[in-house]
């Protein structure tokens, strides 16, 4: 067999594999950080909620002294990584940044409620749903009665 033959059926087989391959892509479902609606929709839920409590003269002492900047992008961060957003977060643990702060049960649920608000404005239902799910742990880390 001729040299240039056997080059020019190598590079033919070569190209039909290449073409094969990348006609196969396996389609990845999208992340719930992604069907929530990324960073815009974060930013929004993490704000009304923050927003809504700190005016709430039941939680708000929670609060006080706080950064609400930092706290809204501390906040935005950590929901980013749990819902699989390529983000970072820095922050302490749940338990370190909460155990001076004596939120009670009470206190805990009226800052989810407010946050379940938002989230019934921006986020599908089933969106909504995973994510408190993910969530939910934290209470016994943020509550402290």
């Amino acid at each position: 067999m001729n040299k240039h033959v056997l080059i020019a059926l190598m590079l033919l087989l070569c190209s039909c594999v290449q073409m094969q391959s990348s006609s196969t892509k396996v389609a990845v479902a999208p992340t719930l950080f992604e069907r929530i609606g990324g960073l815009p929709v974060l930013n929004i839920v993490v704000s009304e909620t923050i927003d809504q409590s700190v005016n709430d003269p039941k939680i708000k002492r929670s609060f006080d002294g706080i950064k609400l900047s930092t706290l809204k992008q501390s906040v935005v961060d950590q929901l980013c990584v749990l819902t699989g957003g390529s983000c970072v977060y820095e922050g302490e643990t749940m338990q370190n940044s909460h155990r001076d702060l004596k939120i009670t049960t009470a206190e805990f649920e009226l800052f989810v409620e407010a946050f379940r608000t938002s989230l019934n404005k921006h986020v599908g239902e089933r969106e909504k749903n995973e994510l408190l799910k993910i969530l939910a742990p934290m209470k016994r880390d943020i509550v402290t009665n």
